[in-house]
């Protein structure tokens, strides 16, 4: 948190308006419905099948997106997306562009316009993985894997993790000790605005943070 917003990370789950797919902005879709099948493939590396929709690896599962009934299909066992994870698949679909990784990790706030939007309310989420990992690291390298993640050096746990075929981002994670708190930092492929609109990079940790947490 940057500055002097003291102001608690929004929890947009605590409100039942942003908990469901039901309640993701009708305009979203209709934006998706409205471009060409072929060119959002081509932009987001992402697979469409005409009878049912798009094939989006999300967090090491395929989701099917499908524009014409406005759902989000996981294979059964799988877990079903929530507002937060929707929201992330509907604008990576809309706003992906052609070009790949870039190969350089980069801080939220060396995203164009993310020194201002990451504080505050819209601070990445941490403390969901400090709280249940801050002293047993290793708890989330196993955690991290069940997502697709893979193991990096640094730290006492890190991991990088394809969230979707344009979109990397990597976790750090530092152990509490008797001087210091655990600390966690997260980085991204320089890219990852030019595929997502910095608030779905927010949600997108969100998703993450929960997911690693529960």
């Amino acid at each position: 948190m940057t500055g002097n917003a003291e102001a608690k990370p929004v929890v947009p789950e605590s409100n039942a308006l942003f908990r469901g797919l039901e309640n993701l902005p009708p305009a979203l879709w209709e934006d998706l419905d409205a471009q060409k099948p072929d060119q959002v493939c081509r932009r987001a590396g992402v697979i469409y099948r005409p009878e049912s929709g798009y094939i989006v690896p999300f967090l090491g599962v395929d989701h099917l997106v499908q524009p014409e009934s406005r759902s989000i299909v996981v294979p059964e066992g799988a877990r079903r997306p929530g507002f937060q994870a929707g929201l992330v698949l509907l604008n990576y679909l809309i706003h992906a562009i052609e070009e790949g990784l870039s190969g350089r990790m980069v801080t939220a706030r060396e995203l164009d316009g993310g020194a201002l939007f990451f504080q505050g309310p819209h601070a990445l989420s941490t403390a969901p993985v400090l709280e249940k990992f801050g002293r047993r690291a290793q708890g989330l390298a196993t955690k991290a894997q069940a997502l697709g993640a893979t193991s990096l050096a640094g730290g006492d746990a890190a991991f990088r993790l394809l969230a979707l075929p344009k979109v990397l981002l990597a976790y750090t994670l530092y152990e509490a000790d008797e001087e210091f708190p655990a600390r966690l930092t997260i980085t991204f492929d320089a890219h990852i605005d030019r595929h997502l609109p910095l608030d779905s990079i927010w949600a997108l940790v969100n998703v993450i943070s929960n997911r690693l947490a529960q």
